[in-house]
C-alpha cells in the first residue's frame, strides 16, 4: 500500500512539473500595473452573436379548418461567456501593460472576457485554435475583444514600446495574480514563443 502511494505521488509530482516546465511565461513585458478595479452588480451578460434556429407550432385557419404546422425561424441570440448580476456580481479591473520590443505576454488565457485597447505601437495577436497560428496586426487607437476560453499570445514586432489597456470582467475574488494563466505552447504553433 505504501508503495503503490509513493509510486502515485512521484507520478503526480512529474506531471505537475511537465506541465509548468511547458507553460510560456511572458518576456520582455516591462509592467503590467493594475490601474483600477471595480465591482459590477447589475445584471450583465457577456456573450458573442450567434444564430439560432427555432421551432414553433403555428396555427392556421383555412375556411373551417384549422392546420397546425411547425415553422422554423433563424433568429439572432447571443452565446453567453458571461453573466453577472443580483448575487453573482462580477469585478472588473483595468490594466496598463507594456511590452519591449521583441517581448510577448507568453501563451495564455483569462478566467473571464478581456477588452483590449492598444495605446502605443503595434502589437501581433496569435491564437492557438488557428491553423497555422496566422497573426493578426493591431495598431495604435485600435482594440480587440479575447473570450475566456481563447489561449493566446500578443507580441510586440515593432521597434517601440507596445502599451496596451486591458479591461477584464472577472468572476467575484479573483485576485490580481490570477489575472492570467499561463498556458503551454501550442503544438499547432512551434515557431511562435
Amino acid at each position: 500500500m505504501k508503495r503503490s502511494l509513493v509510486l502515485i505521488l512521484i507520478v503526480v509530482a512529474l506531471s505537475l512539473s511537465a506541465a509548468f516546465a511547458r507553460a510560456t511565461p511572458p518576456s520582455g513585458v516591462a509592467s503590467g500595473t493594475v490601474l483600477a478595479r471595480g465591482t459590477a452588480a447589475e445584471t450583465l451578460v457577456i456573450g458573442t452573436p450567434r444564430t439560432t434556429t427555432v421551432t414553433k407550432k403555428v396555427k392556421i385557419r383555412v375556411a373551417r379548418k384549422v392546420v397546425i404546422k411547425r415553422v422554423k425561424v433563424q433568429v439572432e441570440s447571443v452565446q453567453p461567456l458571461m453573466t453577472c448580476g443580483g448575487s453573482n456580481a462580477c469585478e472588473t479591473v483595468v490594466q496598463q501593460v507594456t511590452i519591449n520590443p521583441s517581448g510577448h505576454t507568453g501563451w495564455h488565457t483569462h478566467p473571464g472576457p478581456t477588452f483590449v485597447a492598444i495605446a502605443q505601437g503595434e502589437g501581433t495577436l496569435y491564437h492557438s485554435d488557428q491553423a497555422g497560428c496566422p497573426g493578426h496586426k493591431f495598431g495604435t487607437s485600435s482594440g480587440f475583444f479575447q473570450p475566456s476560453a481563447d489561449v493566446h499570445l500578443l507580441r510586440n514586432e515593432g521597434s517601440t514600446p507596445l502599451v496596451i489597456y486591458a479591461f477584464y470582467v472577472l468572476p467575484p475574488g479573483t485576485p490580481n495574480t490570477a489575472i492570467r494563466t499561463d498556458r503551454p505552447a501550442p503544438v499547432n504553433c512551434p515557431s511562435i514563443p
